[in-house]
């Protein structure tokens, strides 16, 4: 059966095609309708709802036409007889359409753009404020997940006021290791100059000590240092990411709250023309213009949804991995200080070598002075 269907204003020709769509239990597909008798020549889908027949087959969208149902053409008809026609149909009904031939280009404008820059500002405004100027706060403004940001930034100090602790105590300890190694060194020169046996034996012991006490706080930077990289990784890869895609979420969401904006306008005006009973050219012709705005609204929320269930995978992700890595991280620190302080006190316990019994007249510290 030929179905009769508006041309396209703009030379561009949809494509007909047909899908048949079991019902759900409400009886429904999940598409609104829009157009129709007596102002506009043609019907056509204003929105796919969610989680419904037509969304989860996804063939019709926003904008295409309807020009019959179960076989039967809907030319002529007003919304309301299109919708009972749906409805009085059980089971699985089949929907005639042609293809809206559309490309997303051409529903940003520029007044889209400024749209966009707009929801910007108030997303950063108070209510009084925004009243004030004249511009009104959007729904989902107040969005929680772009408030991330804040948190994200509070994180960031956190890690960055880790690392920089981090190196000032490595620092601190590679700088009390090398004393060590120095005190070493001395103990074992004056040990090797030492005439008397005992103290040349104490002072060497006590150099090994020391030397020993070099070496724990080497294997205790070597233990440490990783987390280093580890706060770093965090610091400079994931947190940067995620305010990527939360920024990229909050473009999408304001384009797609500048579409809303767009179709309210576009609504608004078709009313007006209606309450005074005066022909609006763009309805007449087939409303091919709001058709491409109904479709780019469309796409424009499947990006933005697609981008806020990132956004929450990924913030839930890094939430979970900022608790774990605290934790990790102080963990590993008090594990190496303990390893540390330990052994350094069972080397001290080794050289239990006091007092140590010197002749100071003729021993090796008399030369050294002396020298």
């Amino acid at each position: 059966m030929e179905y009769e269907y508006e041309i396209d204003p703009r030379s561009l020709s949809g494509k007909p095609g047909s899908i048949t769509l079991k019902k759900d239990r409400q009886n429904l597909i999940g598409i609104s309708i829009g157009g129709g008798a007596p102002l506009c020549p043609c019907l056509y889908v204003v929105q796919v709802f969610d989680n419904t027949p037509a969304s989860r087959d996804g063939t019709i969208q926003a904008g295409d036409e309807i020009v019959g149902v179960n076989g039967k053409s809907m030319k002529g008809k007003t919304k309301v007889d299109v919708a009972r026609a749906i409805q009085a149909i059980k089971e699985s009904v089949t929907i005639q359409y042609v293809k809206l031939h559309a490309d997303q280009k051409e529903g940003k404008t520029l007044d889209i753009i400024l749209k966009k820059a707009k929801h910007r500002m108030v997303e950063n405004m108070s209510s009084s404020t925004a009243d004030a100027l004249g511009l009104s706060r959007a729904i989902l403004c107040n969005d929680g997940l772009v408030k991330k940001l804040e948190e994200l930034e509070q994180n960031s100090a956190v890690y960055k006021g880790m690392v920089e602790h981090t190196k000032r105590i490595l620092q601190s300890f590679f700088q009390m290791a090398q004393l060590h190694k120095e005190l070493g060194d001395i103990f074992a020169s004056i040990g090797v100059r030492e005439l008397q046996p005992n103290a040349s034996e104490g002072f060497a012991i006590f150099a090994e000590c020391h030397r020993n006490f070099n070496k724990e706080g080497i294997n205790f930077l070597k233990k440490v240092k990783p987390m280093l990289s580890d706060l770093n990784t965090y610091l400079t890869k994931a947190i940067p990411d995620t305010k990527l895609t939360i920024q990229k979420y909050a473009d999408a969401k304001f384009e797609y709250l500048s579409y809303c904006l767009k179709v309210k306008e576009m609504d608004d005006e078709e009313y007006g023309y209606a309450a005074l009973h005066e022909a609006l050219y763009r309805v007449e012709t087939g409303n091919y213009d709001y058709r491409v705005v109904l479709r780019c609204r469309q796409l424009a929320r499947e990006k933005f949804a697609k981008l806020r269930s990132d956004v929450l995978v990924k913030m839930e992700l890094l939430d979970n991995k900022h608790v774990q890595d605290l934790v990790y991280q102080l963990q590993r620190f008090l594990e190496a200080m303990t390893v540390f302080h330990k052994n350094s006190e069972d080397e001290l316990n080794k050289a239990n070598v006091f007092p140590i019994e010197v002749d100071i007249c003729g021993g090796s510290l008399t030369r050294t002075f002396d020298n």
